[in-house]
């Protein structure tokens, strides 16, 4: 019998299978163990709305503590996860507490890669991935400061059309030899880097950053690797992101580009599950383990683990969704085209307001980017996966 259910992460993954257990009557003890002293909040916003203070950061938590509460669900923030003994069933806490569970729920999330050249220890060189490093931000965001955003791919580019709205001045250095080259066709990605270099953004591709350069211990440039130099009053690294692994590995769980799980969001070791960023999971449609960073996977994992550990039906699994926000685009993506497979893409409407590129593998749709089109958006999430074939404006699907 499940008495006890400890989840560790605050995050969205972590929140959402709290509240998701209770919604599957579960009766028994839920505690959630989370590293910052804020309320599981939502990070997208960090990139966009609350760096621009369009948002409050009363708004950022997903539920009141009163909510939490009512729920019964144990909150132990400000605490970090030190030890699990998966024989024992205990976790150790850092403030000495030693915490049982029947079921253990990993949601451990992501940390921000960081640049390791030299300089690295210089002030005003920051990554984003915390309320606190957001708000750290908005102090090179300002007019007329100078940013240099190291890397391309959506947290850079959302941070890039935030500080513009601030009036800085903004270069974002990419080693390939264009913006998004991981995660959207060309198409896509070449909209957005007009819109970019329309709104005053300088885009320096197919180059790497040897050095930072610094006076009175404050960064003041990045020297790229040809020698040249650009100036910089703050410097934003966002070249990706790891899988917090460290709890797992210790404990002998299986891990590998994050902590391995079936299609259940079960682990290799008994009655532990791994949820959100954190997971590689095995959706079981042959495309093996894959560590997908988006709420919606987030979510459906931790929907799909509350049902298994109170033994209700398990919700279908969906396709992978994605958005960003970068200026007046609203980007949604459904499905994924996963590294070296090369696609057949189809452009449906006019560049660059609105349009969508459905990417074909052959005859399977493997993935819609849709920009500024609600209806691709919605049609897609129904048909990404499958053999169709794309007629006219993308509406006549057969097969």
């Amino acid at each position: 019998m499940i008495e006890r259910v400890l989840i560790v992460g605050a995050g969205q993954a972590g929140a959402e299978i709290a509240l998701a257990l209770r919604q599957q009557q579960f009766e028994g003890a839920i505690a959630m163990i989370g590293g910052e002293d804020h309320l599981p909040y939502a990070r997208p916003p960090l990139s966009k709305d609350f760096l621009v203070e369009a948002l409050p950061a009363d708004r950022l938590p997903f539920r009141s503590f009163q909510a939490y509460q009512k729920a019964g669900v144990d909150l132990i923030l400000g605490q970090t996860a030190e030890a699990l003994d998966v024989d024992a069933k205990t976790l150790r806490v850092s403030n000495g507490e030693a915490v049982r569970y029947d079921v253990c729920v990993l949601a451990t999330g992501a940390g921000a890669r960081r640049l390791v050249i030299p300089g690295s220890d210089l002030a005003n060189i920051a990554v984003l991935r915390s309320v606190g490093d957001s708000l750290a931000l908005r102090s090179g965001i300002a007019a007329g400061k100078r940013l240099v955003i190291i890397g391309a791919g959506y947290l850079g580019l959302e941070v890039a059309a935030s500080a513009r709205k601030f009036g800085a001045d903004v270069v974002v250095i990419e080693t390939q030899s264009r913006i998004l080259a991981r995660s959207t066709s060309k198409t896509t990605a070449d909209a957005l880097a007009v819109r970019h270099a329309e709104a005053g953004v300088r885009l320096v591709l197919s180059t790497a950053v040897a050095e930072f350069v610094g006076e009175a211990g404050a960064v003041s440039g990045v020297r790229l690797v040809d020698g040249s130099e650009i100036a910089a009053d703050f410097v934003l690294v966002a070249v990706g992101s790891y899988a917090e692994l460290g709890l797992a590995q210790a404990a002998g769980i299986a891990c590998a580009n994050g902590i391995l799980v079936d299609e259940n969001c079960r682990t290799s070791a008994p009655a532990v599950f791994a949820i959100g960023d954190c997971a590689a999971w095995d959706r079981g449609d042959g495309a093996g383990p894959q560590r997908l960073e988006s709420v919606q996977s987030a979510v459906q994992g931790a929907r799909r683990a509350a049902a298994v550990i109170t033994g209700t039906p398990v919700p279908a699994a969906k396709p992978p969704y994605f958005w960003s926000n970068q200026f007046e685009f609203k980007l949604q993506i459904v499905g994924a085209a996963p590294a070296g497979v090369q696609t057949r893409d189809v452009l449906v409407g006019e560049e660059p307001g609105s349009f969508a590129v459905y990417r074909f593998d052959g005859e399977i749709l493997l993935a819609v980017e849709a920009m500024n089109s609600p209806r691709h958006f919605v049609a897609a999430q129904k048909i990404v996966g499958n053999r169709y074939e794309l007629e006219g404006d993308g509406e006549a699907l057969c097969h």
